[in-house]
């Protein structure tokens, strides 16, 4: 009625593969093609219509088996 935009935003997460996974050969092909296929896909927020002023992109590391051993070396 008065054209006031609200005060809010929209907060999409992003997920992204971390470094620190110990998985298989078939996983890792399995998962870095579905991030492959993510980027080339249209955006979340493309995808729901939002404006891009009122959306905050954080994105944070998926970790599904960390290593078991980790061997660090002071040199």
């Amino acid at each position: 009625k008065h054209n006031i935009s609200g005060d809010f935003r929209f907060v999409v997460m992003q997920r992204f593969l971390s470094f620190e996974n110990e998985l298989s050969f078939f996983k890792n092909f399995i998962l870095k093609a579905y991030f492959i296929l993510k980027k080339i896909s249209l955006a979340d927020e493309k995808e729901y219509g939002l404006d891009y002023s009122n959306v905050t992109i954080e994105k944070s590391p998926l970790i599904l088996n960390t290593p078991k051993n980790i061997n660090l070396v002071r040199e």
